[in-house]
C-alpha cells in the first residue's frame, strides 16, 4: 500500500516537473520571439533612415527596376506569342487549359528570377551589397513556386489558403524570425492521454498530410487515366482497380501522417475498435455505398457503357465511383446514382447479357382497312430505318379491336439504345404514315353518330 502511494507520489511529482519545464520553454521562446522582432524592428528603421539613400542602395533599386521592366516587356511579347497558340486548348477547359494560363500570368516572374539569381550569385562572388536584390529574389522565386506547387494540387480556393500559408513562412524566413516561430511553436505543447504534443507537430501533421494526399489523390487520378487509356482491361475492372488504388493510399497517407507526429501504431489498434463502431454508426450509408460499389464492380452487373433503367431515369452509365454511378440521359442530365440503390432497387440493364433491345410501337388503324396490307406496310417502313436490325426482322402483331380501331403492335430490334429509343421511333412512324397514306390505309378517328328524333314522330309511332 505504501509502495503504491510511494510511486503515485513520484509520478505525479515527475509530472509536475515536466510540466514546469515546459513553462519555462514556453517563457523562453516568447522572449526570444520579442528580442528577434525588436533587432528585426530596429536594422529595419535603421536602413530606411540611414542606408535607404546611399549609393549602393540606389545602385541597387536601378538594377532592380531595370530587371522588372526588361522582364515586363519580354513576358508581354512572349505572351502575345504563346496565347494565339494555346488558344484552342485553354478554351476547351481541363488541367491542360489551367496549368497553360498559370504559365502565362508566372511569365514576369519567371523571367525576373533568370535575370535576378546570376545578379546576385555575381554580386555575392564579388562581395558587394546586396541586401535588395537577394530579398526580391527569395520573394519572387518563392511567389513562383507556390504558385506552381498550389496549382499542381489544389483547388482555386484551397490554393489561395495554401498560398497563404507558404508566404507566412517564407516571409518568417526572408525576416530572420522563423527559427523563433518555430521555437514558440514547439515550447507551445498539450497532453493527449499518454502522447504530448506541440502545436508545431500537429502543423507539420496537417502539412504533410495535405500534401500527401493531394499527391495520393492526384497519383490516383493518374492510374485511373492511364487505365482508361488501355483496353486490355474491361470497364468495370479498371474502376475497381482505380478504387482500391484510391483508398490504399488514402490509407498510407493517413499511416505516414500519424508516424510522423509520433503516434503509437499499437494505442492506434486499441482506440481504432472504437472508433470504427462510432463511424460506422454515423456513415452507414456511406460505407453501404461503398461496398454496393465493390459488389458491383466486382460481380460486373454493371459496367460504364451499359443503358439502364432505374426508376424514372433511362440513360447511359458514364463512370462507377466509390459512392455513386453517373447515368448521362438523352437530354444530357447527368443523374448520381448512390450505388446502395443499384442493389437495393429494381435496375434494368439493357446491355447486360446483350446490347440488343426490342422496342415496340403501337400503331391504330381505322376498320374497314386492309390489315394484312398495313401489317406488310408497317414492317416495310420499320426494315428502311439503318438502327433496325435486319435478323431478327421487324414484325407487325394484331393485338386487338378497340373501341375505335384495329389495334397493332409493330416490334423491332437495335443494338443501340445509348443513342436514343424515342428518336428511332419517330423515324418509324413517319415513315409508316407516308406508307399508310400513298396505300389508302386509314388512320382512325373517334366517331360518334347523334340521332335526332322529334316529339311528333315519336308520337305518331
Amino acid at each position: 500500500m505504501l509502495t503504491a502511494v510511494f510511486h503515485s507520489h513520484e509520478a505525479a511529482a515527475m509530472t509536475n516537473a515536466h510540466n514546469t519545464q515546459d513553462d519555462w520553454d514556453l517563457i523562453l521562446a516568447k522572449l526570444h520571439l520579442f528580442d528577434k522582432l525588436k533587432l528585426v524592428w530596429e536594422k529595419s528603421r535603421d536602413w530606411v533612415t540611414q542606408d535607404l539613400l546611399e549609393v549602393d542602395t540606389l545602385y541597387e533599386l536601378a538594377v532592380l527596376a531595370a530587371v522588372f521592366g526588361v522582364s515586363w516587356l519580354l513576358a508581354r511579347r512572349l505572351r502575345a506569342v504563346l496565347a494565339p497558340r494555346w488558344a484552342e486548348v485553354m478554351e476547351r477547359g481541363g488541367r491542360r487549359a489551367q496549368w497553360r494560363r498559370d504559365l502565362l500570368r508566372l511569365l514576369d516572374p519567371v523571367i525576373s528570377l533568370v535575370f535576378l539569381w546570376p545578379l546576385y550569385l555575381l554580386s555575392s562572388a564579388a562581395g558587394m551589397d546586396n541586401d535588395l536584390l537577394t530579398l526580391f529574389a527569395n520573394a519572387v522565386g518563392a511567389w513562383v513556386l507556390i504558385r506552381l506547387v498550389t496549382t499542381a494540387l489544389f483547388k482555386p480556393f484551397w490554393a489561395r489558403v495554401f498560398a497563404m500559408f507558404i508566404w507566412a513562412i517564407a516571409a518568417l524566413s526572408i525576416f530572420g524570425l522563423l527559427g523563433e516561430v518555430v521555437r514558440l511553436l514547439d515550447a507551445m505543447k498539450m497532453t493527449v492521454g499518454s502522447l504530448k504534443l506541440s502545436l508545431l507537430d500537429l502543423l507539420e501533421s496537417l502539412l504533410f498530410f495535405t500534401i500527401l494526399l493531394r499527391l495520393g489523390i492526384r497519383a490516383g487520378t493518374f492510374m485511373e487515366n492511364r487505365l482508361a487509356a488501355s483496353g486490355e482491361l474491361e470497364a468495370s475492372t479498371r474502376a475497381l482497380i482505380g478504387l482500391l488504388g484510391k483508398t490504399v493510399l488514402v490509407l498510407v497517407v493517413g499511416i505516414l501522417s500519424l508516424e510522423i507526429i509520433g503516434v503509437d501504431m499499437d494505442m492506434l489498434t486499441v482506440f481504432s475498435g472504437a472508433l470504427g463502431f462510432g463511424l460506422g454508426i454515423g456513415l452507414r450509408t456511406v460505407f453501404s455505398n461503398l461496398i454496393s460499389g465493390v459488389i458491383i464492380m466486382v460481380d460486373k452487373s454493371i459496367r460504364p457503357g451499359d443503358v439502364i433503367w432505374v426508376g424514372e431515369v433511362f440513360g447511359e452509365v458514364t463512370s462507377l465511383r466509390a459512392r455513386y454511378a453517373s447515368v448521362v440521359t438523352r437530354d444530357g442530365q447527368e443523374f448520381l446514382i448512390p450505388n446502395e440503390d443499384l442493389i437495393s432497387r429494381q435496375v434494368i440493364n439493357c446491355s447486360y447479357s446483350s446490347r440488343e433491345v426490342r422496342i415496340k410501337v403501337p400503331i391504330g388503324i381505322a376498320f374497314g382497312s386492309d390489315v394484312d396490307l398495313a401489317m406488310s406496310l408497317a414492317e416495310q417502313a420499320a426494315a428502311d430505318v439503318p438502327r433496325i436490325l435486319k435478323s431478327p426482322p421487324p414484325g407487325c402483331r394484331l393485338v386487338g379491336l378497340g373501341e375505335f380501331a384495329i389495334n397493332l403492335s409493330l416490334r423491332f430490334w437495335i443494338t443501340d439504345p445509348e443513342h436514343g429509343v424515342s428518336n428511332v421511333t419517330t423515324e418509324v412512324l413517319k415513315r409508316v404514315l407516308k406508307l399508310f397514306e400513298k396505300n389508302g390505309v386509314e388512320i382512325p378517328m373517334p366517331q360518334q353518330e347523334v340521332r335526332i328524333k322529334s316529339r311528333a314522330a315519336e308520337e305518331a309511332s
